[in-house]
């Protein structure tokens, strides 16, 4: 959350450890194409949102949370959940979403320098 309200190195230093903290997720996953092996279960469902999260806070405040590049495993996880059908049915339309999280970084940042 703070690498999406702060900004200027408070910003860096949270997207920093955030993206620490990503790579300990990716570690518990492994080579599995879900946490709990081949098929999705509760701890997917429970850190999917992070996904989402993740690429809302790329677009409105200009921080890669999740690179390809250094998560190939994580990004690959968050993509296989954020299409799975029950999961992509329960999810908000992306730009309703997208607008709402933009009036949210608006307000959150308003008082910053």
């Amino acid at each position: 959350m703070s690498a999406f309200a702060k900004k200027g190195e408070e910003k860096e230093k949270a997207a920093k450890e955030a993206r620490e903290n990503l790579k300990v997720l990716e570690s518990g996953l492994g080579e599995k194409s879900f946490f709990g092996g081949e098929t999705i279960g509760y701890v997917d469902i429970a850190a999917g949102w992070i996904g989402c999260w993740g690429r809302i806070t790329e677009k409105v405040a200009g921080v890669n949370l999740i690179d390809a590049e250094t998560m190939p495993l994580l990004n690959a996880w968050f993509e296989r959940v954020l299409e799975f059908p029950i999961i992509k049915e329960c999810l908000p339309p992306g730009d309703r979403l997208l607008e709402h999280n933009v009036n949210f970084h608006k307000v959150l940042t308003a008082g910053s320098t």
